[in-house]
């Protein structure tokens, strides 16, 4: 319940904060949901990297401070051309967000900066009408990004020095030593790295998913191109894929229904329709670590609550969202299954691979560097919580019949081991 009450108040907080100012300025709600929509994703790039490694803390906050205003008027100025050229905005916003993916390949700081990248594009699928073409070459865009960014950070901040949450692990102690232990191993050889094995299924997903969403639904092709790049981006694995893909369309089926049908209980602009949105994002930010289902349900309501209060959609075009989730899901778990795929067994062997280095090297400070146990330890169970990602596809394939083994040993016992090893040294 903590996490999900911190990242509402930081949400809230930048919405009131943009509301106000939007109102005092003249301009258009478009920005208070572009504020409020990176908020939500802000919030969640902190609770899983903070503000950044232990001793560049500061080094990473400016870079976010001056990167993230920088992107955002880049990208509303592709959502301009998104309305008025389609087609040459539609492979500008497709090579972003898959050179975003591309860019892990050059490690943690790629990484990061393409997360950056990825979270200001990704608003454009969501903000359901575009940032006015007299907007999209001015400052407000990135007034409204420092905005989040400034009011995000220090909420979670305050909450970690309250000690509301704990500040997460990935911005803590940087590992003792052997660090390329737990590094994803270079490409070899003609084999392509996995990096660019993902972008490449993104954009041919992406691609695929935006052609797709211009014939059929010209007014709503990103319903296509959301579900495509959720279930697609960041896949460790082609199980993980078909897994993500289910629940998205298991929640989508639930949170359209639903928020479809109440959407229409509002009146275009109706306040309570705001009230309505705000209830849903908490649940969904509750129960998302319950089940990635839950999220997606969350996810598709408010993107229906807020289409009814611009006054698009309803209950007549229930049929038509559900299709286009379904298409998304469906583009993806193609692309990811046979460009460049990337099998669940092999990121399984190397993310295990990490989890039994780092629990060497844990065994090896406790024998002669005590001083390095709490980094050690904290490493350890950051390389297993990785390993756990992969769990419910390995599950989904032995109910399949179809169990994944590494050598003599099936995945999910080799994963237990490794468990009931991080609960000993907790």
């Amino acid at each position: 319940m903590r996490p999900a009450l911190v990242a509402m108040a930081a949400a809230l907080l930048t919405w009131f904060a943009a509301w106000r100012v939007e109102a005092a300025a003249g301009e258009h709600l478009d920005l208070v949901v572009l504020a409020t929509v990176l908020a939500v994703t802000l919030s969640r790039l902190l609770v899983r990297d903070g503000i950044g490694p232990a001793g560049r803390r500061a080094p990473w906050l400016l870079a976010r401070l001056v990167l993230l205003p920088v992107i955002a008027m880049a990208a509303t100025e592709v959502g301009r051309l998104l309305a008025t050229r389609e087609w040459l905005g539609g492979a500008v916003f497709v090579a972003v967000l898959g050179g975003a993916v591309w860019a892990r390949r050059f490690g943690t700081v790629g990484a990061r900066v393409g997360t950056l990248v990825t979270l200001p594009f990704l608003t454009l699928l969501v903000v359901p009408v575009p940032v006015a073409p007299d907007e999209a070459r001015t400052l407000w865009p990135a007034a409204m990004a420092l905005l989040a960014l400034v009011i995000v950070t220090a909420v979670y901040l305050l909450a970690w020095w309250l000690r509301v949450v704990p500040r997460p692990e990935a911005g803590g102690s940087r590992p003792p030593s052997r660090p390329e232990a737990r590094q994803a191993p270079a490409a070899s050889g003609r084999r392509l790295a996995a990096s660019t094995r993902m972008a490449a299924q993104l954009w041919v997903g992406l691609a695929a998913s935006y052609a797709i969403g211009r014939w059929l639904f010209p007014d709503h092709w990103a319903w296509i191109v959301m579900s495509c790049f959720v279930v697609c981006s960041g896949n460790r694995g082609r199980g993980d894929v078909v897994h993500k893909g289910v629940l998205r369309l298991a929640g989508a089926l639930v949170g359209t229904a639903g928020a479809t049908l109440l959407s229409d209980s509002f009146a275009p602009g109706d306040r309570m329709a705001v009230v309505a949105l705000f209830v849903v994002m908490a649940l969904a930010i509750w129960l998302r670590e319950a089940s990635y289902a839950f999220w997606a349900a969350g996810v598709t309501a408010m993107l229906a609550l807020l289409h009814g209060y611009f006054g698009i959609g309803g209950v007549g075009q229930l049929g038509e969202r559900l299709v286009g989730v379904l298409l998304g899901c469906a583009v993806a778990v193609v692309a990811s299954w046979w460009v460049l795929p990337v099998r669940t067994t092999d990121v399984f062997r190397r993310r295990f691979r990490d989890a039994r280095d780092a629990l060497d090297e844990l065994r090896a400070a406790r024998e002669t560097r005590p001083d390095d146990v709490p980094a050690a330890r904290a490493a350890f169970v950051q390389a297993v919580g990785q390993l756990e990602q992969i769990e419910p596809a390995l599950r989904l394939a032995q109910r399949a019949g179809r169990p994944h083994r590494v050598g003599e040993h099936r995945a999910l016992d080799l994963l237990a081991r490794m468990q009931a090893a991080r609960d000993q040294v907790r």
